[in-house]
């Protein structure tokens, strides 16, 4: 039996052979070849700088669609066109293309036609170019870099740009391969005062010799044409766009003045125009005095934590996590990826105490590996959040819950305190702290049933308290479970209960759903919420415990529900 493809592309070449005769002509390639097969198309209009365009039929097609081929030339003149020339036309496979080939070619065909009538309307080929201005950035400066004069550019440019409302100078932090000030390896910039040394230093991007240079910053109202075409091809071009966005105010000239006892020093102008930032790296005349400043267009990558933790998306809410102050006590199992979680979605201000080591046996389960070995679970978690996500502020604190609340804490030093420990030693502390360091604080406990059957997270208000008695199991559990469900280890009072990690990242999840919730709308009523697995699930762990009226009586073991409950109804309080 022939392959799919074969049969596809015999169909295509039959078709185009005698009804595409009057249009396409066959270039090159023959079924079955290393290459696809390519036809070329008369297309005479005014918008291109050549009548004819190549139909190619790769070789996977049809799960791969046929592409249009214009010169390479077209590319940052039209819009959807690459640096190949391949014309982006938004046409995808479809599972009725195997059965009629054809009709594929026939929908790639429609869509180019389409495409060129389009090109007919000035304005559009503008709006398409502005509405897609970053990827044409990014071929702009490619080509740039093609050039045979261009002159060197980092391999990574960081800017953290976050808040900037105004022009506004700022510093870089360059580091060279080797000392080679011609191989530049990463440059990081910071807007005002920030000092990019110590965010390259955060995030692991500090590696070469470094030395100090300069930015400005210039943003770009939304309404700015700014589009290929009219981007800076040369420092006048610069210096007079920077000259008319600050109404002669600014000059990059005059800017550069300020540093002229500095020679050597690196320069970088960046346009921002809403979430992305368009850079220059300006380099030093081949022959001063002689020959012009010379400009290098450098893609840039934003390392502030507005752009990296939400894309430029609910920036106000973002806004609102990155103030608040979170206290996690215990950072286990379930602890570590709550707190991964609350860090990735933008909370400020993270302080975890643990007073224990990780050890290599906890890999299966817990954020950390085993290059956190025999050291503080705490610290190793805060260091790892502080590298990798931007923006977090992330304290590890190795020591005991008791000791460092009694201590430590006062009254709105946190905006939530969240307890992880699954001990009803700690929820008895913090509700006896709940008037004096705890006051005005609302508190979640967070824990899991053994075996993951269920997952729990309570909301405790300001205004109300944990009971001393502890009605954990006996009021919130799920269900009641025997002694023996505990593993026990060849140590003093140690054990564990065996569940994985997919298991306790699911926890994980509906927790951190939770606390966001709460930080979010900031409310201060008490709820318990729970996640619960089937009855079947239970059954099928065959262990003896016995299932509550909260656990699902329907599904299978994979099924489970969550549901929300009345803190006071579940606790038997004022009721």
């Amino acid at each position: 039996m022939s392959k799919p493809f074969a049969i596809a592309a015999k169909a295509v070449e039959a078709w185009l052979t005698e009804a595409g005769a009057p249009f396409a002509t066959r270039i090159t390639g023959l079924p079955g070849s290393s290459k696809p097969m390519v036809w070329e198309l008369k297309v005479p209009h005014p918008q291109l700088m050549h009548d004819t365009a190549r139909l190619s039929i790769p070789r996977d097609f049809p799960a791969t669609p046929a592409q249009i081929h214009l010169h390479k030339d077209h590319c940052l003149a039209l819009p959807h066109v690459e640096e190949t020339g391949k014309v982006c036309l938004g046409v995808e496979a479809l599972p009725d293309d195997y059965a009629d080939p054809v009709q594929a070619i026939g929908r790639v065909l429609n869509a180019f036609q389409h495409f060129l009538t389009q090109c007919n309307d000035e304005d559009w080929i503008v709006s398409e170019l502005k509405r897609e201005c970053w990827s044409y950035w990014l071929r702009f400066c490619d080509k740039a870099a093609s050039r045979r004069d261009a002159r060197p550019t980092p391999s990574q440019l960081y800017l953290a740009i976050q808040g900037l409302t105004k022009i506004e100078g700022g510093s870089l932090a360059v580091y060279y391969v080797g000392n080679d000030r011609q191989k530049v390896k990463t440059v990081v910039g910071c807007t005002g005062v920030a000092d990019p040394h110590t965010l390259a230093r955060r995030h692991g991007l500090s590696t070469g010799q470094m030395v100090h240079g300069q930015a400005l910053f210039v943003p770009l109202s939304e309404g700015h044409d700014w589009r290929p075409g009219v981007w800076p091809q040369d420092f006048e071009d610069l210096d007079i766009l920077v000259g008319l966005l600050s109404d002669n105010t600014v000059s990059v000239s005059s800017w550069l003045q300020q540093f002229a006892g500095k020679p050597g020093q690196p320069y970088l102008v960046a346009f921002v125009q809403g979430q992305f930032a368009y850079a220059y790296q300006l380099c030093p005349p081949l022959i001063p005095g002689l020959s012009p400043i010379a400009i290098e267009p450098v893609p840039a990558i934003r390392l502030d934590a507005e752009w990296s933790l939400t894309r430029g998306y609910g920036t106000d809410a973002f806004a609102n996590r990155q103030a608040k102050r979170v206290l996690v006590l215990g950072c286990g199992s379930l602890g570590s990826p709550i707190i991964e979680l609350l860090a990735r979605a933008g909370i400020g201000s993270i302080t975890i105490v643990d007073p224990d080591l990780f050890l290599p046996e906890n890999c299966s389960r817990h954020v950390l590996g085993l290059s956190s070995a025999y050291q503080g679970k705490a610290t190793q978690l805060a260091d790892r959040l502080t590298r990798e996500i931007p923006g977090v502020s992330v304290q590890g604190v190795p020591a005991l819950a008791s000791s460092w609340v009694s201590d430590r804490v006062s009254p709105n030093m946190f905006d939530l305190v969240v307890d992880c420990t699954g001990e009803s030693s700690v929820r008895a502390l913090l509700s006896q702290y709940r008037q004096s360091a705890l006051e005005g604080t609302p508190i979640m406990h967070t824990w899991v049933e053994p075996f993951c059957a269920a997952a729990h997270v309570v909301q405790v208000g300001a205004s109300d308290a944990w009971p001393m008695s502890d009605p954990a199991e006996s009021l919130v559990n799920a269900a009641d479970w025997p002694e023996s469900t505990k593993h026990e280890i060849p140590a003093c009072g140690a054990g564990f209960h065996p569940y994985g990690v997919a298991d306790t990242w699911q926890a994980a999840g509906f927790a951190s759903e939770r606390i966001l919730s709460v930080l979010d709308r900031a409310s201060g009523n008490s709820e318990i919420w729970s996640w619960v697995r089937s009855r079947a699930y239970f059954e099928a762990l065959d262990v003896g415990a016995r299932p509550r009226a909260i656990v699902p009586v329907d599904g299978s073991k994979h099924d489970s529900k969550m549901l929300s409950r009345s803190f006071n109804e579940v606790l038997n309080l004022n009721v």
